[in-house]
């Protein structure tokens, strides 16, 4: 793994999900840039870097996001570690497993931290909400081959489905 090309890659996820926002949500259908990146790198390497890639990400997160500090980190660990635990028994070379895969992960992630968020601040109006964590992991979701494919681009000595592990 290629640490100053991941480092690279957070950098300009962060500065596209806080600066260009308004220029790719469609409607209220905002992509988290960083979900694909860590279904990337669950199914890329093993469980050491796949939890230091996850902690960082979600630290990145957490910096340019407003919310608790670390919450996105402790979050984005679980799911990886969580992904990283059942990959063995995915196709995760195919384009359907990786939006399914991100579609699935992405709407539990989002469940929980709406589920903290309403434990700390007591606002969440349920049905409106559950709508907006479809169509957010949906868009997602959606995004993964594009952002897959440019992945796979920095990391070329890397294959996405070895044939050993």
């Amino acid at each position: 793994m290629r640490w100053f090309t991941f480092f690279c890659i957070i950098v300009c996820i962060s500065l596209t999900q806080t600066t260009l926002i308004h220029w790719i949500n469609i409607g209220q259908a905002v992509p988290d840039l960083y979900f694909p990146l860590i279904v990337f790198y669950s199914f890329l390497t093993d469980m050491k870097r796949n939890t230091i890639a996850n902690w960082f990400a979600g630290l990145s997160k957490d910096l340019f996001s407003d919310g608790y500090f670390g919450i996105n980190a402790v979050f984005f660990v679980a799911i990886g570690l969580l992904l990283w635990s059942i990959r063995g028994i995915l196709y995760r070379g195919h384009v359907v497993t990786q939006v399914t895969t991100t579609f699935i992960f992405s709407f539990m992630y989002n469940i929980l931290y709406a589920l903290h968020t309403t434990a700390s601040f007591h606002s969440l109006r349920f049905f409106s909400t559950l709508w907006i964590i479809f169509i957010c992991s949906l868009y997602t979701a959606l995004i993964v081959p594009v952002l897959f494919w440019i992945f796979s681009k920095f990391q070329p000595t890397q294959k996405l489905y070895p044939h050993y592990e």
